[in-house]
């Protein structure tokens, strides 16, 4: 993501739909504060191998940012990392998620060579369940508690596993 994309980001951050189902990372920010994470994230985060987080571009207008490919929480004695993806909500239903999930995979699995990918998900966020099951994921039979998704204090949400076979 460059600087020039904060309008962009400014529009999935500020809207409550987007963030139903998700963590609040970059939640109604600032345009300022946002510009700041974008350099963040694209230099000094990225270089600590702390995360990735790729801006998620439209292949017919490679300029418009329409969502973000999250990657994160490297743990690499079990060579597993966790992924996520959020999309701006003018572009739902138009398989960008499944498109960016299915690069995630291919890159971390077949180019980085991580063997294990989870996703959480709240129970309520029954596409994002549909996409992860349609490119290889499974879901397994725990939950775990997380703080401060979708608004509520404690949720649990479900995981989600993808092993490379």
């Amino acid at each position: 993501m460059e600087v020039n994309d904060v309008e962009a980001l400014a529009e999935i951050s500020n809207n409550d739909n987007v963030y139903r189902f998700i963590p609040p990372f970059l939640y109604k920010k600032s345009k300022k504060v946002l510009e700041t994470a974008i350099k963040n994230l694209g230099k000094r985060d990225f270089e600590k191998k702390k995360l990735i987080i790729a801006g998620v571009y439209l292949k017919d207008n490679p300029n418009k940012l329409v969502g973000l490919a999250e990657m994160f929480d490297y743990k690499k004695r079990e060579n597993k990392i966790t992924i996520g993806y959020r999309v701006n909500e003018g572009y739902w239903n138009k398989r960008i998620a499944t498109n960016t999930l299915k690069l995630m995979v291919d890159y971390l699995v077949d180019e980085i060579g991580i063997t294990t990918l989870n996703a959480f998900v709240m129970p309520e966020n029954v596409y994002s369940s549909k996409i992860l099951l349609n490119n290889g994921f499974v879901k397994e039979d725990y939950t775990i508690k997380e703080k401060n998704w979708g608004g509520q204090e404690i949720v649990s949400v479900d995981v989600y596993t993808f092993r490379k076979m």
